[in-house]
């Protein structure tokens, strides 16, 4: 699984930025639902486009000083900026995460019967001061503001030493080897956003942030990202549009399901993403995992009757009244994959509303070791009733700094508004596309930029295999020789049952199934076609997958030309 980016060094590059690139010729936790396999992306964004403008929701993941934090990156145009809200991100992830089911076909006379519970899914900031301040001499600097818990400025782009400079002398914090890779974003006409946090703020103050500029295509600046990367860092990227989503300069892999764990819910995914990426030409290829209606996320964030009004929220003058609104509204919610039996699972606050409620309502630092702040924030009308009158001890001195007026404006500023406005994108655009690669810091070497294809086909999250049992007279439907039947036709036998190993290991072989090309019309270009190498390691008996008119080969012969030809 990769591990979110945790290290201080993430502070510059965490980000990504985007703009149009010429494309190149060769182009609160709940159990997990049990069907999707685990996979923690270092960086999500959500691009929105439309019209020459792009609009980009950035998910900021950080943990360390926060004087150590510090946020660059490159953008064609000067942007505006605004707050973004983190559930975008949980609610995007659950509504569009790839999951894999088997369905059990038993013969025979199966001792307690197929006991696979995998066939059915479980239930499922402020304005921007856009005013310029006057540069003055030689001064990068285009715009000074600050909006939530960051302080940020725009800076030229033309010249790195007087960039760095001035980032420097403001107290921004600048990575080591930024000098190195902040070179090719130097050009006349472009520029650089720089965040940090104000003064007094800490890291669990981040908050996604959410740009506009004008621009044709969207960019991820992965070779600045590389100063903070860890190896094999996954990349998620959620395109809205009026089609499928495409990455115009990396190449397209469509992954080999022969390789999934099935009957583990394809924990082993990244795995074999990271394998079939490593295939392609300088391992530079997405995955697609989902590309379909939009409307997966409409009235997810924006429902009508949701977050209530900001004037009963306001009138709720007892901290435990004011908090409990907050949970029967819809301020807590519940993505796809964190409930259970149709019930929510230990809901707590989002991050940054939590912050604004522990603001008003302190958590005590005596009770510390005997609940936490979300059994606190959840149970508040206990902690500061019953449980403050029977032990006042723990309470001596304590106050809070609750003004319902203001606390429910800030709420509607910077959790109500943000929510509203991303929701309001998936009645706006139709179609919305999810890609997914890994990528290590020596293999970002090129920004990987997306466009659209309205004529490719939609991509299902839903994936399914058959496992084929026989249980004869009187067998388990665990230990009894079966076959599981992937998705795209291949055959993994299993001699000994299910509960034993298959009758070979499933990383055998390619990854990839196919390596492509996409481009912005017409159908997919077939770089390498593995397809007879993988039907040969069934050994050509019972395969139910064909290889038609040996395209593999050829389109493997093609590929090792065209890599030649680089």
């Amino acid at each position: 699984m990769i591990k979110t980016i945790s290290s201080v060094l993430l502070t510059a590059t965490v980000a990504v930025a985007m703009w149009a690139a010429p494309a190149e010729a060769c182009g609160c936790f709940a159990p997990p639902d049990p069907t999707v396999p685990i996979v923690q992306a270092g960086e999500r964004i959500l691009f929105a486009t439309s019209n020459g403008q792009v609009t980009a929701h950035i998910q900021i993941q950080y943990a360390g000083d926060a004087k150590d934090f510090g946020w660059l990156l490159p953008v064609p145009s000067v942007p505006t900026l605004k707050l973004g809200t983190e559930e975008l991100f949980t609610q995007l992830t659950a509504t569009t995460q790839p999951r894999y089911f088997v369905q059990v076909k038993a013969t025979g006379n199966c001792n307690g019967g197929p006991f696979f519970g995998f066939a059915a899914p479980s239930a499922a900031g402020r304005a921007v001061d856009d005013a310029e301040n006057s540069a003055g001499g030689s001064s990068p600097l285009v715009i000074q503001s600050s909006i939530g818990p960051y302080d940020y400025a725009v800076l030229k782009a033309d010249n790195k030493d007087a960039m760095l400079k001035w980032l420097a002398d403001n107290r921004y914090f600048i990575p080591t080897g930024t000098e190195d890779v902040v070179g090719p974003y130097i050009r006349p006409g472009s520029f650089f956003l720089a965040l940090k946090l104000q003064s007094g703020k800490s890291a669990g103050d981040i908050q996604p942030v959410v740009l506009n500029y004008p621009s044709d295509l969207p960019m991820i600046p992965i070779i600045l990202t590389s100063v903070a990367a860890q190896p094999n860092m996954g990349i998620q990227v959620w395109m809205l549009g009026n089609g499928r989503a495409i990455p115009r300069n990396y190449r397209h892999v469509v992954i080999n399901d022969a390789q999934l764990d099935w009957f583990n819910s394809a924990q082993n995914y990244n795995d074999v993403v990271i394998k079939a990426v490593s295939e392609a030409p300088e391992k530079h290829a997405f995955v697609t995992e989902y590309a379909g209606s939009s409307d997966v996320m409409k009235d997810v964030l924006d429902a009508t009757t949701r977050f209530g009004t900001q004037e009963a929220l306001a009138a709720k003058t007892a901290p435990a009244d004011f908090v409990q609104y907050l949970f029967d509204n819809g301020y807590a919610p519940v993505a796809a994959n964190q409930s259970m039996f149709g019930r929510p699972t230990n809901q707590t606050l989002p991050p940054t509303l939590k912050a604004l409620v522990l603001g008003a309502i302190p958590f005590p630092t005596s009770l510390k070791g005997i609940t936490t702040e979300d059994q606190f924030l959840a149970r508040l009308g206990y902690y500061l009733g019953e449980y403050r009158t029977n032990n006042p001890a723990l309470f001596e001195g304590y106050q809070t700094n609750f003004n319902p007026q203001a606390l429910s404006g800030e709420i509607f500023e910077k959790v109500v508004k943000p929510a509203r406005e991303a929701g309001a994108l998936f009645k706006q655009y139709p179609t919305l596309t999810r890609l997914y690669t890994t990528l290590s810091p020596q293999d970002m070497t090129r920004d990987p930029v997306f466009s659209y294809n309205a004529s490719l086909p939609e991509v299902s999250r839903d994936h399914n295999a058959t496992y084929e049992v026989n249980c004869g007279v009187s067998g388990s439907a665990f230990s009894s020789p079966g076959r599981l039947v992937t998705e795209q036709g291949w055959t993994i036998k299993y001699p000994e049952g299910r509960g034993a190993a298959p009758e070979r290991a499933l990383a055998t072989g390619p990854a990839s199934l196919r390596i492509e090309t996409l481009a912005e019309e017409g159908a997919p270009i077939v770089d390498l076609d593995n397809s007879l190498p993988i039907r040969k390691l069934e050994g050509c008996g019972g395969c139910s997958a064909v290889d038609p008119l040996g395209l593999g080969l050829l389109a493997m012969v093609a590929f090792l030309r065209r890599r030649r030809a680089h």
